[in-house]
């Protein structure tokens, strides 16, 4: 006859062999999930410590000396009146002929475009909160440190 346990072969057997495939199969699914998001995170620290390094020789190459790596500066705004503070965090805080600068590091296409909303946002914020001269978008795929500057006249000011 069969191989199968005799069990197996009853309706009630089947059922909990299928049960216990569905919840093996969960579990296994669940296990994958967890391992590919670990890679991913993984990955995109690798890419961003490599980038940093690439960035700071092409800071260096431009003429830019680090001053500190990893800034952090407290910013704040009112909600209702209460005030809300909160942490940013730069690459590098860089001097050049006197001047210093905020360097944030971009190492895919679209974050290194500064029309992109995200950067463009994230770099202005840089250039409200920390007392520095400009701020400067590395951008590592094309190779290219580029001031971006946020004129007053876009304020309104004169």
């Amino acid at each position: 006859m069969s191989d199968l346990p005799a069990w197996l072969l009853q309706p009630q057997g089947l059922l909990i062999a299928l049960g216990l495939a569905v919840v093996v199969g969960l579990l296994l699914a669940w296990r994958i999930v967890v391992v590919i998001r670990w890679l991913r995170a993984w990955w995109s620290r690798w890419r961003g410590r490599s980038g940093e390094s690439r960035a700071l020789a092409l800071l260096a190459a431009s003429g830019y000396r680090i001053s500190r790596e990893q800034a952090t500066q407290q910013g704040s705004y009112l909600v209702d009146g209460i005030e809300v503070t909160y942490l940013v965090r730069a690459d590098f805080i860089v001097t050049k002929d006197g001047d210093r600068f905020v360097a944030e590091v971009k190492n895919g296409s679209q974050a290194a475009d500064p029309r992109n909303r995200a950067t463009r946002r994230q770099l202005l914020e840089y250039s409200l909160l920390f007392a520095v001269d400009g701020v400067l978008l590395v951008d590592v795929p094309q190779r290219q440190v580029r001031r971006i500057e946020f004129p007053s006249r876009a304020w309104g000011h004169s």
